[in-house]
């Protein structure tokens, strides 16, 4: 299984190798997604649950204020550069929730208790009490005439249900049939009613702003209706930041999510399950259909979709997770979700830095039990057969990797975008993300199967190919004389041009000489130091390694595929031999005998002035 591994070199990173950090991380590849909450919120725990597998930091702003962000934030990204890693920070919006206010403590409440809750739009709505424990504000206008008497009301997502008995337009009261404990601001839903509040608040638009301006990698945007709210937010932040490459995560939570789906997807850069706001709008027993069917959707779109929700909830208080709980985060994995998310259980639980590792150890034993290949190969056809150039490069390079056996898929990429194009695929080919832009190194720590790594921005794809082969070796993702496959743009660095798919030998610096003609051949070499050798040695079909040149040797070189000397004293007469014979003829090979076994088969690219060793 695929090893992440980090590109620091300095002391701090070889203690961490020390302790074992390199063995625990990123043997997966379906990623995590943790809450930051009071539970996690020091130095010491953020650390252990990144070397236990965190890639995505979720700031939760239905509970979090601007200010604290803003020291999380700063420790998150000092902790990613001190550690040398890839990790993604996601803002939530509050998005227009609709909640229960008026109590500082959590209040218990029995079966047929009977509860008054009105509408209240002021400002002070966070701060004003009721002074009765039966009696609760909302921030839902109007709340009587939004329902009948008899509706269902769910609060808390569904762990306390209730029945509207009496109503008038702006207050509800409301029989409990179930006994719980309703925490603070306990959401507050009547299933199946379009609540009329604005898409985006006056704090969501602030907190929009901040994310853009910290550079954050990822918004994740509640109570997306329809690809117009993508939209909204979307010109808020290029009115602000043109530049600004912040992702927009479209959270699927209510009906109209659900009916305008395929639309969100287009235009969204990723999709978030949210399991817990979904199984309040739809039937309970819709909910695992309706994952199955987002996430197909999404990663088949090439977008990263998260599966969120109760993942692991019983861990919140208990070090282990039910059977069902493990299943469910199993089940996830086999549905091809992009990644997990964790919710309470690391913002407010009592072992975050143990949840996360739980989760890891899960994902890696469902992912040991899916045949990547054969789901590649059944959807290869039917599902990936779009014209878009980057597609049909990307799906052409999981094929030959596979059938070349190499041991990593190399994605040489800008904007992230090639990477993810592979990453859809769900291939078992490991894939390897090199970029030299900051944001995308982060971002693409939410991808599925994707292990972003920085490397120096080159004019040379030779210079970015020789320092992947480096990259391989140091990471040891690939041993010398395995092969890789690289998918990058020509030329470097411009977007939308992924056109080339190369496989290379690792280990095996290419020998460098002057081609006497543009000519590529590739066969076995054969040596010839000796006059001997000339007629002894089978040279038909071979490339021939002169160490002298005389014209005695002319009609011998008649058949061989190629030639190749260490000095460049007889380029008139090879040149001449070259034109006459038709094959590739290489001077001035520095060191081409010390490093090329005889036997050994070569190619020589008479394009690139090099001898490479296959």
């Amino acid at each position: 299984m695929f090893q992440y591994y980090r590109t620091n070199k300095s002391r701090e990173n070889d203690a961490l190798q020390e302790n074992g950090f390199e063995e625990c991380i990123m043997r997966k590849r379906t990623k995590i997604v943790c809450t930051i909450g009071p539970a996690c919120k020091d130095e010491r725990v953020l650390r252990g649950m990144i070397e236990n597998g965190m890639n995505v930091a979720r700031l939760n702003f239905s509970h979090m204020e601007r200010e604290e962000a803003d020291r999380i934030i700063a420790l998150l990204k000092n902790l990613r550069s001190k550690l040398h890693i890839p990790l993604a920070i996601m803002l939530d919006t509050k998005g227009p929730e609709v909640r229960l206010y008026g109590y500082r403590e959590p209040v218990p409440l029995s079966q047929n208790d009977i509860i008054t809750i009105k509408s209240y739009e002021k400002p002070d709505l966070h701060s004003k009490e009721t002074g009765n424990k039966f009696h609760f504000y909302t921030n839902l206008p109007s709340a009587g005439s939004l329902c009948r008497i008899g509706s269902r009301v769910l609060l808390m997502d569904g762990f306390i249900e209730g029945e509207i008995i009496d109503k008038n337009e702006t207050c509800v009261k409301v029989r409990i049939r179930n006994s719980g404990l309703l925490r603070t601001k306990a959401h507050f839903a009547i299933p199946g009613t379009e609540y009329p509040l604005p898409f985006l608040s006056e704090k969501d638009r602030e907190d929009i702003i901040f994310a853009a301006e910290k550079g954050l990698e990822y918004i994740a945007l509640s109570f997306v209706g329809s690809a117009n709210n993508i939209f909204t937010v979307r010109n808020l932040i290029h009115d602000r930041f043109p530049g600004s490459a912040i992702q927009l995560i479209a959270k699927i939570e209510n009906k109209a999510a659900i009916d305008h789906l395929d639309e969100i997807i287009s235009h969204a850069d990723g999709i978030m399950v949210a399991r817990g706001d979904l199984g309040v709008e739809l039937d309970m027993a819709e909910v695992p259909v309706m994952q199955k069917r987002i996430i197909e959707k999404s990663y088949l779109r090439g977008k990263p979709v998260i599966t969120a929700t109760q993942m692991l909830e019983s861990m919140i208080n208990n070090p282990i997770p039910t059977r069902a709980e493990a299943s469910d985060v199993a089940n996830a994995c086999y549905d091809l979700t992009s990644a997990v998310m964790l919710s309470g259980e690391t913002a407010v639980g009592s072992f975050p830095e143990l949840v996360v590792k739980t989760m890891s150890r899960i994902i890696e034993k469902a992912e040991e039990g899916i045949d990547y290949n054969k789901i590649f190969r059944l959807r290869r056809e039917s599902d990936f057969s779009e014209a878009d150039l980057t597609s049909i490069v990307c799906r052409n390079a999981i094929s030959i990797t596979d059938e070349c056996g190499a041991k990593v898929l190399v994605v040489i990429t800008k904007t992230g975008y090639s990477a993810r194009m592979v990453s859809r695929l769900r291939s078992k080919i490991p894939i390897l993300a090199m970029t030299y832009q900051d944001t995308t190194y982060n971002q693409l720590e939410l991808n599925w199967g994707v292990n972003p790594e920085m490397i120096e921005e080159e004019s040379s794809i030779e210079s970015i190919i020789q320092r992947i082969g480096e990259i391989c070796l140091e990471r040891g993702v690939a041993e010398r004389g395995d092969r890789i496959v690289i998918i990058a743009g020509l030329p470097l660095g411009r977007h939308g041009t992924t056109n080339m798919v190369r496989v290379e030998t690792v280990g095996k610096k290419p020998v460098r000489g002057i081609a006497l003609n543009k000519k590529t051949v590739s066969g076995s070499v054969v040596y010839v130091k000796e006059d001997a050798d000339i007629n002894t040695k089978d040279l038909s079909g071979k490339i021939v390694f002169l160490s002298d040149f005389k014209k005695d040797y002319v009609p011998y070189l008649k058949l061989v595929a190629g030639i190749v000397m260490e000095t460049y004293k007889y380029e008139h007469d090879l040149s001449l031999l070259g034109i006459a014979y038709n094959i590739p003829i290489f001077i001035d090979a520095k060191g081409v005998f010390e490093q090329i076994k005889e036997g050994s088969v070569v190619e020589l690219r008479g394009d690139r002035n090099i001898i490479s060793e296959l």
